[in-house]
Order: structure tokens, then sequence, then C-alpha cells
């Protein structure tokens, strides 16, 4: 509950305070649209409804570069009807955009980066699902207390192939699959490793194929590659 209302809080503080500080229509409305634009998308990623890959730097940039859009609208606002007259509303909008721009850049962002971005993340099964047709996953050890440990967090996915198809036969398909479908770079040993996202965030995802008798297993994890 805290962490989605910290979250809403770092969303729609910049729209609200712009909502509040606006002047003009034809301003007003083209940096409200950009700021709800940039709102709806950090939203949408931070709800894992877009790739994680930019997700730290989108955290971290949103809102020093709202506070920048908002000062170009105030600047071009001042252009068209010159100096802003007083008003309690104006001056508690700017308080609380400085205080939140405050508050994100020296709180939230080093926490951010020296604890937010050390956690180790349940890895999911999009990063090996849909299977090819034919292949099922017949058991998955779970999302569990128990999958995390030593600052790393892993999961073992059983998967069955086509019926009478040898184990070996199943994990040589499931490798070129992840390969060709999910993107995986995987070595002659059927295991691959690649960053969760791109400057900032060192976690790191891993999926390793393997046979053991006639059961073939994908084991991922995810931890952070400074430790």
């Amino acid at each position: 509950m805290v962490r989605v209302l910290a979250e809403v809080v770092l969303v729609g503080v910049p729209p609200v305070c712009w909502a509040a500080l606006a002047r003009t229509r034809a301003v007003g409305v083209g940096v409200g649209a950009v700021l709800l634009v940039a709102a709806v998308l950090l939203g949408s990623e931070l709800g894992g409804l877009l790739p994680q890959r930019p997700r730290a730097e989108s955290t971290v940039g949103y809102a020093p570069l709202a506070a920048v859009v908002i000062g170009v609208g105030v600047l071009a606002e001042r252009r068209l009807r010159g100096r802003r007259p007083p008003s309690d509303r104006a001056r508690s909008a700017t308080v609380v955009l400085c205080a939140y721009l405050a508050t994100v850049l020296l709180l939230f962002t080093p926490y951010y980066l020296f604890f937010g971005l050390r956690d180790a993340r349940m890895p999911s099964t999009d990063l090996v699902l849909p299977l090819p047709t034919g292949y099922t996953v017949a058991s998955d050890s779970g999302t569990g207390p128990q999958a995390c440990g030593s600052e790393v967090c892993s999961r073992l996915l059983t998967v069955t192939g086509p019926r009478g198809q040898p184990a070996a036969a199943t994990a040589a398909a499931l490798r070129q699959w992840l390969t060709a479908r999910h993107g995986w770079r995987l070595d002659t040993a059927g295991s691959g490793t690649r960053r969760i996202g791109w400057l900032l965030d060192h976690r790191s995802t891993s999926v390793d194929v393997r046979v053991t008798g006639r059961r073939v297993w994908m084991e991922l994890e995810c931890g952070d590659d400074w430790h």
C-alpha cells in the first residue's frame, strides 16, 4: 500500500501542479498533454504493463524532466502574458513542486539507486513463455519466500515435450525456441544471462536448460551483478 501511494505521488504531482500554474489555453494544454503522456507511460511501466528495461532510468529521470517541462511552460506563458500576478494558488503549487523535486532528488533517488535496485526479484515465467506447440510446463516451483536466498531468487520449471520425444531432443528444441522467440543467447550448455536494465539497473536474469534423467528442467534466476 505504501509503495502504491509513493508511486501515485511520484507520477501525479507534476501534472497536478501544472494544472494550478497554467494561465493560457495553448501553452497549458500543450504542456499538460506532455506531462500526462509521461505520467501514463511511467505509471504503465511501474505497473508492469510495459517492458521493464528502461524502468530505473524512467523512474529516476521523470521528476527532473517534468520540472524542466513545467519551467519551459512557465517561461512561455510569461512571454505571452507577462509576469505572473501574485496568487495563493500559484504560490502553493510552486511550493509543492519544489518540495516534491527536493524530496525525489535528495531522498527517493539515492534510496532507490542504492537499495531499491539491489533487491533480488522473483523471475517471471514471461522470460520463457509461451513454449512451442506441444510443450507444456509440468511443474513450477512457484514464488514463495523459500525461492529467494543469498540475494538471488530462483524458479524451477519442468517441461514435457511431445509424447515419445527423448528428453535430450526436448531440451534442444527448448534452447532453440528460447533463442528464436525470446531472444536469449545461450551457451553450449544451455545457459544464458542478460541484464534487466540499461545503465542503472545492474540486476540480471538467467535461464538454464538441462536434462536430469528423463526430465527437462528450466531454471530461472534473478540477482544483482554487483554481488
